[in-house]
């Protein structure tokens, strides 16, 4: 409970620091990109969870990669604070909440859609422009393939799931029937 809370804590903060989509993508590849540094490098991660070695070197190691690679202010600064409160283990899913808190700070309704098969282009453009006359805001669409719906459409918005597909229709006719 208390990582969740971290979590959105930093991300809401980062993002809220952004000024515009151009600014978000660069600091969100940015850092994606240290997060996979890190990953990848046994040496580097040893050294940033060793409880032997103090933060004042932690941050310098990070600090002196970060400006080898490149890393514009923003995504340094982050990092650092990170490195500094000792909250490094974050970053991970912090990433992975950074672009549902854009959305929303833009006003922009996520759904997934999940179909039996893949959509076509003109399939994908027409839900979208549909789910946006429907919820007056901009949307952004994730799809995956879900081998358990037999026909149609299951959307998910947050905790709210609207279910189009046959799979759905079958369990309501089964409970219509049961309550008989």
């Amino acid at each position: 409970m208390e990582k969740r809370i971290l979590v959105k804590r930093y991300a809401t903060g980062l993002v809220n620091a952004l000024r515009d989509e151009a600014e978000f993508s660069a600091v969100r590849d940015e850092i994606e990109s240290f997060a996979r540094l890190v990953e990848s490098h046994a040496g580097l991660q040893s050294v940033l969870s060793s409880p032997f070695v103090n933060i004042a070197s932690k941050k310098d190691i990070v600090g002196e990669i970060l400006e080898k690679q490149g890393y514009g202010e923003k995504a340094s600064r982050f990092v650092k604070l990170l490195v500094e409160n000792k909250r490094q283990d974050l970053l991970p899913d912090i990433l992975r909440s950074m672009s549902d808190l854009w959305n929303a700070k833009q006003g922009v309704l996520v759904f997934e859609v999940s179909s039996a098969v893949a959509l076509s282009d003109r399939q994908k453009q027409r839900l979208k422009s549909e789910l946006e006359k429907r919820e007056k805001n901009p949307v952004s669409l994730t799809y995956r393939i879900d081998s358990g719906l037999i026909g149609g459409l299951a959307l998910r918005r947050g905790h709210i799931i609207y279910d189009v597909s046959l799979k759905g229709d079958l369990r309501r006719l089964k409970e219509l029937l049961s309550e008989g």
